[in-house]
Order: C-alpha cells, then structure tokens, then sequence
C-alpha cells in the first residue's frame, strides 16, 4: 500500500513539474497578423490570379496602391485596389495576352507587399483572350472501364460461391 502511494505521489510531482515546460512549447502567437494568400501562383495567357490579404490586414477602406512590372506589364490589367470595411482585399489579376515569365504585383499601403506570378505559354495557349473554352476539352479519364466492372463482377461471384460452400459444409457437419 505504501509503494502504491509513493509512486502516485512521484507521479503526480512529475506532471506538476512537467506542467510549464508543455505549456511553453506553444510556437505560434495567439494573435498571429493577417495572412496573404496567392491563388493560383502559376497561371497561363488568359487566365486569372487573385490575391488575397486577410481581415486587418490594411486599415478598412483604405486605397492601396498597386504596381505591376513584368514583361508587357502595360497590358496586364487587375481589379480591387481598395481594402474592405474589415481591412482585407482581393485583387484580381490577369496578365497581358502576350504575357510569360514572372510578374511582380506589389501593394503599397499601410503595409507593403510583393507577390509574384509566373505567366506560361502551354501548349494550346490561346493567341487571342476571346477563345471558346468549350473547344478542345482534355479528356479527363472519367469513363468506367470494363475491367473494372468485370473484377467486380467476378468478386462478386466468388463470394457468393464461398458463402454457398461455407453453409453446405456447416449442413454436413
């Protein structure tokens, strides 16, 4: 009975003393700034990118100046220069049609940043922006494929016999 004692009192010692040191190993701040998010980092010729600062992130309302440089930056275009009632933004972005390489999209407000988009021409990048998207569509591997269907046919099969089998010979014995 004492042993039982002494090492539940040692046990409980140990988790008081352990107590600050598991408490402290939290890395991350309670109130961690905003954050900016990229989507879509990576785009081809006509299409879009957006980037979006978090609530708080500048102060509500505020016009945010937005530069881009990159080849033909003149003919990208974006939309969204002016943060929310909350202090978030999202800006769209769309390069030139000619466009590829990087592209530096930076903000300057309250606070400043630089987000870079990278514009690549595919293989069935489009020459004009007004091209019809229903034309030429990948094929996806979407179809079922008989060999699936038929596998599970055959498993199907085989179960069944394998049940059948286990109930006769439970009959027999």
């Amino acid at each position: 009975m004492l042993k039982k004692l002494v090492v539940i009192c040692l046990t409980a010692g140990a988790l008081v003393l352990s107590a600050p040191a598991v408490a402290s190993a939290e890395t991350g701040s309670y109130a961690d700034p905003p954050g900016v998010t990229v989507e879509d980092p990576v785009v081809d010729v006509c299409e879009s990118s957006a980037i979006v600062f978090g609530a708080g992130y500048f102060a509500p309302g505020e016009s945010v100046e937005v530069g881009v440089s990159g080849a033909n930056a003149a003919g990208a275009s974006y939309s969204g220069g002016v943060a929310n009632d909350d202090g978030s933004l999202e800006l769209s972005f769309l390069p030139p049609a000619d466009g590829n390489g990087s592209y530096d999209v930076t903000f300057s407000g309250s606070r400043s940043y630089t987000a870079t988009i990278t514009v690549s021409s595919g293989h069935d990048a489009a020459v004009s922006c007004n091209h019809d998207p229903a034309v030429g569509l990948a094929t996806t591997g979407g179809e079922v494929s008989p060999w699936i269907i038929g596998g599970g046919i055959t498993a199907l099969a085989a179960g069944g016999v394998l049940v059948a089998a286990g109930i006769a010979r439970r009959k027999r014995a």
